[in-house]
């Protein structure tokens, strides 16, 4: 049905071939021309999406996992998608109006086509459970203090260390890339799904399901870093009275990312149980 290998280009550009403009009652509407209907063209479009199997070797991990001697290594791990899937991207634009189209964006990388999660959600994400100094006495930032004590105990264990260690993370050395679909023993492989989310705008009306996209259960993704080993400043050595630094491994750190995924989730209506990983 489409005639390009590369999804971003099908998602955003062949998906929406042959629309045509007309005045409806709402405003302006895009329509299909031909037969079948409109609409039935895009549910055979949509089953087109989720048919499409994505060759997993234009990861750009798989390539800087074999790069020349010389590169700085990059630290990666896997996670798999659980039900329901993963959404990313969803607020891309992707709406016409077009009765049967899918109305949610989607993250496609540009060159290989991928489905990936942009280094920068990673980064977010992960920096979103560390506490803020400045927001110290706030409970919840009590609660993320506590819960990343929890997770480097017994090498961490002050206030002045955690922050010392996300400083370290999020403004000094680390590098987060972007994380891709990856598989041990396929190289092309179906990703993605249809899915719909049925929005409740008004308790009086009844609410209209919205087609969006996702990546289905079961799929594992990769993501990569470039890491450095933490050790603690002379300055918060001496205000926590220790005598050596505290080092955080970048084996520790890859534990400690791990887990605050598989934790938290990622992507878009993690509040309803998207985006969960193990």
């Amino acid at each position: 049905m489409f005639s390009s290998k590369n999804m971003s280009y099908i998602y955003y550009h062949e998906y929406f071939e042959g629309l045509e403009e007309r005045k409806g009652a709402s405003g302006l509407v895009y329509e299909l021309g031909g037969s079948p209907s409109s609409e039935e063209q895009f549910r055979e479009r949509n089953m087109a999406l989720q048919d499409f199997k994505f060759d997993l070797s234009l990861s750009p991990l798989e390539h800087l996992k074999h790069a020349s001697k010389g590169v700085a290594s990059v630290q990666t791990f896997s996670l798999e998608t659980i039900y329901p899937g993963l959404m990313i991207g969803t607020g891309n634009p992707h709406d016409l109006k077009s009765k049967g189209s899918i109305y949610s964006g989607f993250s496609f990388d540009y060159v290989t086509g991928l489905p990936y999660i942009p280094g920068s959600s990673v980064k977010g994400v992960l920096k979103s459970v560390f506490p803020r100094k400045e927001d110290a006495k706030d409970d919840i930032n009590q609660q993320k203090m506590e819960y990343i004590k929890s997770l480097l105990k017994p090498v961490i264990s002050s206030d002045e260390e955690i922050y010392g260690l996300k400083d370290n993370i999020f403004e000094d050395n680390d590098v987060f890339l972007d994380a891709y679909p990856t598989s041990k023993n396929k190289t092309k492989q179906q990703c993605l799904a249809l899915e719909f989310i049925t929005p409740h705008s008004d308790i009086i009306k009844n609410p209209i399901p919205i087609n969006c996209l996702k990546v289905k259960p079961g799929i594992s993704f990769e993501f990569g870093f470039y890491l450095n080993e933490y050790k603690l400043s002379d300055e918060v050595q001496n205000e926590c009275q220790l005598s050596d630094g505290v080092q955080i491994t970048v084996e520790e750190k890859i534990e400690l990312f791990k887990t605050i995924l598989t934790d938290v989730g990622i992507g878009a209506k993690t509040n309803v149980g998207f985006g969960q990983l193990e």
